[in-house]
């Protein structure tokens, strides 16, 4: 049956506002988008003094991930790790986020959940990474399970292929050190060097799927772009290189800033995070948004991702990362598309998902009030959540 839904405004996803708003739905796809809509025979939902938007889609998380302040307690045997991984999809989905890209699973065990969870609505759609190709590093004895050692340029492609072979949609690499590892690894430390990126990308590209790159600092950032990858997670420092900017511009590589990660772990809300991460996270938080700033400026494709699981940043609080993109100088509506069209355009599934637009997947949010007047109202409670039309939250999700 044919599914109609009204509201106060629809947002489609590219910059466009209906208002009033109308949606039509069948089998799952989306037959019409309009101002008013006729259609006698369909069921008719009219939700007052609210807005319809597309599902939202963070481009960065970590589902099999416990979002504790210490990631060494994190260590679940993996029978555990599933049961939280279905949960944490289930509390995404409820949010309103209706795609995720995993940017590092753990023993390949979000693609096991992909399998068991498909056809029903009790997840987000999952793009995943696999394992997180990596330098020899003891950030993996740390987070074990995620990382894919591989050094020098033949190790990279053969751990490539690997992870494709293993059901990876796209590849992470590693491009400086991070955050959130033992305290001998800086963030601003190139780790891969020019030539294993671009083993990296070109192997990839090869196999018919994207690279993202973590990278903070400038050096390991300037190669990552140079080799091609798709997109730079973190950026942190991207605004101490202009002309890496530029570059990220011209080539359309898009950058997901995971506000959010690096708020919360440079000013706890709770105890118990190592010193020596909060003290990296302060490094970067200090650059953050003036790098967001100038890729914006330089008009760099922004994507939001929100980089779940870090200390304290927890799935299903996802929308809260829109909030922290309009302090940090985007406008809603920017901030929006940046969680719905844009997002789709970097995970590569702009004819599909990201925008209500005939013939694209009904994946759908419906909330209360204004988004584009008051952006924290994407954390409320959403009214409808849809998923290729399937209703998937109404009311309390749980």
């Amino acid at each position: 049956m044919k599914l109609l839904l009204t509201a106060d405004r629809l947002l489609d996803g590219t910059g466009r506002v209906f208002e009033p708003g109308a949606l039509l739905i069948d089998e799952g796809r989306i037959l019409a988008v309009d101002r008013r809509l006729e259609a006698p025979a369909a069921e008719h939902r009219h939700h007052a003094r609210a807005t319809i938007l597309p599902g939202l889609i963070d481009c960065h998380v970590h589902l099999t991930r416990r979002p504790v302040a210490d990631p060494a307690e994190d260590a679940d045997a993996d029978s555990e790790r599933l049961r939280h991984l279905a949960d944490h999809a289930r509390s995404t989905l409820g949010s309103g986020v209706t795609t995720v890209r995993d940017c590092g699973g753990t023993n390949h065990l979000e693609m096991r959940f992909r399998a068991a969870a498909a056809g029903r609505p009790v997840s987000p759609r999952l793009v995943l990474a696999g394992r997180i190709v990596s330098v020899s590093t003891p950030a993996a004895e740390l987070w074990r399970g995620m990382y894919h050692q591989a050094d020098g340029p033949e190790a990279v492609r053969t751990a490539v292929r690997q992870e494709v072979e293993a059901g990876a949609d796209f590849i992470k690499v590693m491009a400086t050190g991070a955050v959130m590892s033992p305290p001998g690894e800086r963030p601003g430390q190139q780790q891969y060097s020019l030539e294993e990126l671009r083993t990296a990308v070109d192997t990839a590209h090869g196999l018919g799927r994207r690279v993202a790159a973590h990278a903070h600092g400038v050096h390991g950032l300037r190669a990552a772009v140079e080799a091609g990858v798709d997109t730079i997670e973190h950026g942190t420092m991207l605004h101490l290189d202009p002309r890496a900017v530029e570059l990220m511009a011209e080539s359309g590589t898009y950058l997901v800033p995971t506000l959010r990660a690096t708020t919360l772990l440079s000013n706890p809300p709770g105890p118990g995070i190592p010193a020596a991460i909060v003290e990296k996270a302060r490094e970067v938080a200090e650059h953050h948004r003036s790098s967001l700033a100038a890729a914006l400026a330089a008009g760099v494709r922004i994507a939001m991702g929100t980089d779940a699981a870090t200390s304290f940043n927890r799935h299903g609080e996802n929308p809260a990362e829109l909030e922290l993109m309009v302090e940090a100088g985007l406008s809603p509506m920017q901030a929006i598309v940046a969680s719905t069209a844009t997002a789709a355009a970097a995970l590569g599934r702009e004819g599909e998902l990201g925008r209500l637009a005939p013939g694209l997947s009904a994946d759908v949010l419906v909330v209360a009030g204004n988004p584009l007047k008051e952006i924290a109202g994407l954390r409320r409670q959403p009214l409808e959540v849809l998923l290729g039309g399937v209703v998937c939250s109404a009311g309390p999700f749980r």
